[in-house]
C-alpha cells in the first residue's frame, strides 16, 4: 500500500465493506444450493476482508494526528490471513458483542472466538482443497457440512452487522450519506 489520504482511506473501507457484503451474500446464496464448502470459504473471507476496517482505520487515525504511517507494516498486516482474523475478532468484541458485567458471557465470547481461530483456519482450508491423510483423498465436499456452513454465515453477519454499527459512527462519507438520507425522508 502506497501512501494514501485520508479521503482515500475513507474510501478504502466503503469498498472493503462493499466486498464483504457482497462474500456474504454469495455465501448465502451457496448455502442455500447445498454448497456447503464454498459457502463456508465465503463466509470466511467476509469475516477476513472486515478484519482490514481496523487495520485502515488505524492509518486514518495517524495520518489525523499528524504522526506518520509505517505503510509497509500496514500492508503486511493487510495482507496477513491472521491479523486480519485477530482484527475481525476484536473489533466484532468491542462493536457486536452487548457488555456484560455480571455473567462476563462477552468475554467468554471473546475467549471462545480466540481459541476457536484455528479451528476456522483449518476449515478454511477443508473448505478450499483436497487434501490426504493416511493414503485417502479428502474432498472438501465432504469434510464441511450444512451446520458448519452455517454457523461461519451468521458470524460473518454478525461481524458485518458490527462493523456496519462502527463505520456509520466514524466513516465520513457513510455519515455524510446517512445524513442526507435522512434529510430526504
Amino acid at each position: 500500500m502506497k501512501q494514501m489520504t485520508v479521503d482515500q482511506l475513507h474510501q478504502l473501507r466503503l469498498d472493503i465493506f462493499d466486498n464483504a457484503e457482497s462474500l456474504h451474500k454469495e455465501a448465502k446464496i451457496l448455502l442455500e444450493h447445498d454448497f456447503f464448502a464454498r459457502s463456508y470459504l465465503l463466509a470466511y473471507f467476509c469475516c477476513e476482508e472486515l478484519g482490514k476496517l481496523p487495520i485502515v482505520v488505524g492509518a486514518v487515525g495517524h495520518l489525523q494526528k499528524g504522526d506518520a504511517v509505517d505503510w509497509k507494516k500496514i500492508m503486511k498486516r493487510f495482507r496477513d490471513h491472521k491479523a486480519k482474523v485477530d482484527s475481525d475478532d476484536a473489533h466484532h468484541y468491542m462493536f457486536g458483542i452487548d457488555l456484560d458485567l455480571i455473567n462476563d458471557s462477552d468475554l467468554k465470547w471473546l475467549a471462545d472466538a480466540r481459541s476457536l481461530a484455528k479451528t476456522r483456519v483449518d476449515l478454511k482450508n477443508k473448505s478450499t482443497y483436497v487434501d490426504v491423510q493416511n493414503g485417502n483423498a479428502i474432498s472438501p465436499l465432504k469434510e464441511i457440512n450444512s451446520e458448519q456452513a452455517s454457523k461461519m454465515l451468521e458470524r460473518a453477519f454478525e461481524s458485518l452487522r458490527a462493523h456496519w454499527r462502527s463505520e456509520s459512527l466514524i466513516n465520513p462519507i457513510l455519515i455524510e450519506a446517512l445524513k442526507k438520507a435522512d434529510n430526504a425522508k
